[in-house]
């Protein structure tokens, strides 16, 4: 049975004009922190709906571009775009880990060189990405360790505490790869075992979930953990646990069972990390929220173990319908699409459902679709910008429709977030920096522009679109309304 809920007034954000846009938005004010109540998000000016945007690489983008490989002007411009199409929560990153050597599918350069040894331009970098996001009202959910390889995280956590143990690395993207471009610093790259040990995924992951029992690295992990949340914002003096733009702390990106999902372990390994690391940042981020970063693609008893603790404010989804196997981009079908569609709208219903049943709010935080690339099938990159996105856009509308629905009629959704903004990236005209990296929406370990949202997407009307229907929507409904 679905609850029915009473809804407060929608966060809408107004002070600042954003240039060239007309569209003003307000610097969050220093005591507006988000709070849980009942299925719903709430800030100062009542319901807070989440029209969200992965932006991972935000604290390199805004670090210095001479000793960090950073690009403020690109920076701007971006959070610019998105503020203008009603985003108003980012994703980003705010850990990154070095290996002793230079690896081409990982963030470089990275925010820990070493355990303890921070990069402070880059952290400068993650300090000018918040204050720029409080300018424009946005909210941040800081990730602050990762299950995959393209930042670090686990895997290199576990090889620092076993002496720097070789990593059991998949196939990951080199930029360096053939093919390459007549202009260096342009090439296309594929996936390639150069630098990796070209392992099964399931040996790669096995691997970095060590750090699940490994007390070193988790001495580690917790060590960044306490660094960050002390840490004051040099630009605008902001101590980040007195951040309320800092939404929400995330364990990490996409924490994987460390036993076989469908064997519904009670023993499994990650359910005692999640309690022990979400108390941690409970502990000292009272104000803020709490997530684990979780797929929840593992089903419903992972979902409600992993969810259903305390300390872990709300629940997350992420729906990937080609690399789960459901969708196929080289496929021009209808039935292609409508599989996907399918699949996305019984998997947002149901976790949904599992939501209210432990009575928590849920965010699908991350979602994407490939452009229409059978239409570049034989041409010399597969993921080239002008394919058209007729697939892509019926799928967006779907699945954040779906969201909406489950919103309005009393479900525990509470906004949508997809994979990634690349703004005005296009592989076409990337350059590699000094430091190998081009900064796509797609992280390092995979094709760039393979779900990249570029600003002229279609796709950015659609989540435009989802700011304006909810916020009309609650205003149509004042007489539903209580307010807070």
């Amino acid at each position: 049975m679905r609850l029915v809920l009473h809804f407060g007034f929608v966060s809408l954000a107004f002070g600042i004009a954003l240039p060239g846009h007309g569209r003003k938005v307000h610097t969050i004010d220093q005591d507006d922190f988000v709070y849980v109540k009942g299925l719903r998000l709430y800030d100062s000016k009542g319901l807070h709906y989440l029209t969200g945007m992965n932006y991972w690489a935000c604290m390199n983008l805004a670090a210095d571009d001479k000793s960090a490989g950073g690009n403020y002007s690109r920076l701007v411009v971006e959070l610019d775009q998105m503020a203008a199409k009603g985003v108003n929560h980012l994703r980003i990153m705010a850990s990154s880990e070095g290996a002793p050597t230079v690896h081409p599918f990982r963030m470089n350069p990275p925010l820990i060189e070493a355990p303890g040894k921070y990069n402070e331009d880059v952290f400068t970098g993650l300090d000018i990405c918040l204050a720029e996001m409080s300018k424009r009202g946005m909210r941040a959910t800081m990730t602050l360790n990762n299950e995959w390889q393209w930042s670090g995280g686990f895997a290199q956590y576990v090889s620092w505490a076993e002496g720097d143990t070789a990593i059991p690395y998949p196939s990951s993207w080199n930029l360096t790869a053939p093919p390459q471009r007549e202009t260096p610093g342009t090439g296309w790259g594929n996936y390639t075992k150069e630098g990796v040990n070209a392992a099964p995924y399931n040996n790669f992951t096995d691997y970095a979930n060590l750090i699940y029992s490994n007390t070193k690295a988790e001495e580690w992990y917790k060590a960044h953990i306490k660094t960050v949340m002390n840490r004051r914002n040099s630009v605008n003096g902001r101590l980040y646990t007195e951040d309320p733009t800092i939404m929400t702390w995330q364990l990490a990106n996409e924490p994987q069972a460390a036993g076989i999902a469908s064997a519904q372990d009670p023993n499994d390994e990650l359910f005692s990390w999640v309690e022990r690391i979400s108390s941690y940042i409970r502990s000292m981020a009272p104000k803020q929220l709490v997530n684990v970063g979780f797929e929840s693609k593992q089903g419903e008893y992972y979902f409600k173990r992993v969810h259903n603790l305390s300390t872990v404010d709300y629940a997350t989804t992420h729906c990937w319908v080609q690399n789960w196997g459901i969708y196929d981009m080289y496929d021009p079908s209808p039935a292609n699409l409508k599989a996907a569609q399918d699949f996305a709208v019984k998997f947002m219903r149901e976790s949904s459902q599992w939501s209210v049943d432990i009575e928590k709010p849920i965010f699908l935080e991350e979602f994407g679709m490939a452009r229409n690339n059978w239409e570049n099938k034989d041409k010399e990159y597969p993921y080239l910008s002008n394919a058209s996105t007729s697939n892509k856009d019926a799928y967006f509308k779907k699945i954040i429709g779906t969201v909406m629905d489950e919103f309005r009629n009393g479900g525990a959704y509470v906004g949508t977030s997809p994979w990634a903004y690349g703004g005005i990236y296009r592989p076409e005209t990337q350059h590699a920096n000094k430091f190998g990296m081009v900064w796509a929406g797609d992280p390092p370990h995979e094709s760039p522009g393979w779900y990249d949202l570029y600003d002229s997407d279609t796709a950015m009307d659609i989540v435009h679109a989802q700011q304006r229907v909810i916020a009309k929507w609650i205003q149509n409904n004042e007489s539903n309304v209580s307010h807070t």
